[in-house]
């Protein structure tokens, strides 16, 4: 009792109860980083037990809208040289171009494991992505479905092979996918920043069983659950394929997380400013629609990391010299473990020399996160128009 009102008097209880918001908010953070996040390292999907038949066939299905010429020179090609004997790439075009379509065709003719489907839009009639993908899906003559988007290609010419080993463990395939932005800059390794943790903490929750989300260019599911569920949910919305279908569908045991070398997809996005906001605002637009669970753990490590410096700091202004030293040296050793684990993490998921800029995200990415959420995106996610 004499220790105590000794410490009491010199530190007074507004200090020690800094101090203990500190220690909690400290060891809140070392969950994330050292546990939750060191799953994705730990995770290896070859010691998950195989329940399909080796080598499935897969389809890999895709919508084009417009005339997209980059999707008929660079992502087209990469789809249709993939080193795998059983696979299809069905293109399902929505739109009005004649000489496009000519164009895709004789693509076609010369590649027989390329199916085409041609849906005609226009601007009294909006034809959806689900209703796009859904004929892309009756198209298809394999039961194992990949799906991809334009603007994306596989790193690998093993992507479709890799993706398959992952249809042998899983009714529910996902992988990662790395942004690819037109320059090299400070903003755009903030977005890329920004696109690298949302995708950590999905693979986070992913790698327990529990898939909520899964990039867009980059997942799967086989035919057998879509019947199951009599297609996509939300049909209102010209998205959430990727995760409120997923959330509807997934369990433990359907789930296999597929993350290699082989299996990550890297995706063409604009380095501009606003460009980038209105994506992320559009594409955020379903988490309103989330349940609880994913929304709490990103919650609790953004709050987390920002009381966490707020509080470091009032304590390093406001506290005597000797404590102090211990709070510098717990901000310390928390950098290390982030530093640490991301970059481990990044490995995983395709990402490469991000560290030594990383302390500048670890600082504003929180703000990134909530200029995100402020806004709504100048493109509405109804379905109908």
């Amino acid at each position: 009792m004499h220790l105590l009102n000794n410490i009491l008097s010199h530190y007074s209880w507004q200090g020690l109860t800094l101090i203990g918001v500190l220690l909690i908010l400290f060891f809140v953070q070392m969950y994330y980083y050292g546990i939750a996040y060191g799953r994705i390292r730990r995770f290896r999907l070859m010691r998950t037990h195989k329940r399909r038949c080796e080598n499935p066939a897969v389809s890999v299905i895709v919508v084009v809208r417009g005339e997209n010429e980059l999707f008929l020179t660079v992502d087209l090609p990469s789809l249709l040289s993939q080193h795998y004997n059983l696979y299809e790439v069905v293109v399902v075009y929505v739109g009005g171009d004649i000489d496009y379509y000519d164009e895709l065709q004789r693509v076609r003719k010369n590649h027989s494991w390329m199916r085409l489907t041609k849906m005609g839009g226009n601007e009294r009639l909006y034809i959806t992505t689900k209703q796009a993908m859904n004929v892309g899906i009756k198209s298809a003559q394999y039961d194992n479905l990949l799906f991809t988007t334009t603007g994306a290609s596989p790193r690998s010419e093993e992507w479709v092979a890799t993706m398959a080993r992952g249809f042998e463990r899983g009714s529910i395939v996902i992988a990662p996918v790395v942004p690819l932005f037109e320059e090299h800059s400070l903003k755009t390794y903030l977005m890329r920043m920004c696109e690298f943790h949302r995708q950590r903490n999905a693979f986070a929750q992913a790698v327990t069983g529990y898939a909520y989300w899964a990039p867009r260019s980059n997942f799967g599911f086989v035919r057998k659950l879509y019947d199951s569920t009599r297609g996509f949910n939300h049909l209102n919305l010209d998205i959430g394929e990727n995760d409120l279908y997923l959330q509807s569908i997934t369990t433990p045991r359907r789930t296999a997380v597929v993350m290699s070398k082989q299996s990550i997809m890297t995706e063409e996005r604009s380095s501009d400013w606003h460009e980038w906001l209105d994506i992320m605002r559009y594409y955020n637009h379903t988490e309103s629609l989330y349940p609880n669970r994913p929304r709490t753990f990103h919650r609790w490590e953004t709050g987390s990391r920002v009381l966490f410096f707020l509080a470091a700091l009032a304590a390093l202004i406001l506290l005597p010299h000797e404590l102090r030293i211990g709070v510098a040296l717990l901000v310390l050793i928390r950098y290390i473990v982030v530093l640490v684990s991301t970059r481990r993490t990044a490995r995983k998921l395709g990402e490469v020399n991000i560290a030594w800029r990383y302390w500048i995200y670890d600082l504003i990415g929180p703000m990134i996160d909530y200029m995100i959420s402020l806004g709504k995106s100048h493109k509405s996610p109804s379905a109908w128009r």
